[in-house]
Order: C-alpha cells, then structure tokens, then sequence
C-alpha cells in the first residue's frame, strides 16, 4: 500500500517542529517543495505506515500528484497539538515507475473524505512488494518476516548477545529503555 498525503492551500507557518516556513500547496511548487511541505505532521498510524513504503503527495486545487517518494523513516515530534508523526522519503525521478505512472497525474486515491492522509493498493507497488525476510534466512516475503521468523530472529538476538537468557535480555531491556506511558 501507499500513502497519499493531499496538501491543503499555502499558508506561512512559525514554529513547526520541522522548522518549515511554509506548508501547503502553491502553483509552480517543485517536486522537493511539495515533498518538503507535505510531509509532516500528521497523526498516522503506525501500525499502517511501517509496512508503506511509497508516499503521493497531491495538490487539493486541481488533484494532481505532485511529489512521488520511498519512505525511509517516520519521526515523531511533540507539538502544540500533541504528538504527531513526519515521514523521511526520498524522491524519485523519471525512470522508476511509481513516478513515470503518477506524477502530475490525477490523484489514485482521491476520495470524498476531508482527511488528508488515505493509505492504498497501487498496481504498480506490486513488483516492490516481495522483499528478504529480516531475519537473515534468504527467503522472500511481503513483510518484515516469514511467519515465525521474527521469533527465530528474536531467539538467535538472544543467544548472541545474552548467552541464551530471556531473562538477561529482559533485564538489559528495562534498564536501556524509558518506561512506557501507560494511556489514561
């Protein structure tokens, strides 16, 4: 699946957490300009983003696809308005299809909704889809892992640095990392 992040009017902006002067969409705004303005702050879901890996950033005048690129991370930042999310992305160019089939073209994913941010299946996502399993094995998946291989990978994590002790790697784990925030 992609993400469509649909850019709303241009407007000035102070203080934004990632230091943009400006957020929104203009006419004649470069691909980077689009990118840049598009994409943060949003509240998006984590469990839906960490499995994306293209963005379309689109125009809400004419509905056209203004920017097209890989995300290679997501950032939180504290805001006013709570915590929100940014995406890393690089652009692509001419040559990759996800770019030579949307850019400037209508949005895919348009819909009715006010809502900015709409996640789909794309056709030509599908040759990019199958990746290694991250645990090392070689085999191929549409996830992060075969099923059951996160364990194996987990296990192995355990044995080479813990000596084999859930117990030692459980310790280790809640001395490194701050407590959790319990949701009220």
């Amino acid at each position: 699946m992609a993400i469509r992040i649909r850019l709303g009017d241009y407007e000035r902006v102070t203080g934004d957490a990632l230091e943009r002067d400006a957020i929104g969409y203009f006419p004649r705004m470069t691909e980077a300009e689009a990118l840049e303005a598009g994409r943060g702050m949003w509240r998006l879901d984590m469990r839906i983003v960490s499995r994306e890996r293209f963005l379309l950033i689109t125009d809400t005048g004419q509905g056209l696809v203004r920017a097209v690129a890989e995300i290679t991370a997501v950032t939180e930042h504290d805001t006013d308005r709570g915590l929100k999310k940014a995406l890393e992305a690089d652009p692509l160019g001419p040559g990759h299809p996800m770019y030579d089939r949307y850019i400037n073209q209508p949005d895919p994913l348009a819909n009715d909704s006010r809502n900015s941010i709409k996640y789909g299946d794309l056709p030509e996502e599908a040759p990019f889809r199958t990746r290694d399993c991250a645990c090392g094995c070689g085999e191929s998946t549409t996830h992060d892992f075969v099923p059951g291989h996160e364990l194996r990978a987990i296990q192995a994590r355990v044995r080479e640095h813990f000596g084999g002790s859930a117990l030692a790697f459980i310790t280790w784990l809640d001395t490194e990392l701050p407590p959790v925030k319990q949701a009220a």
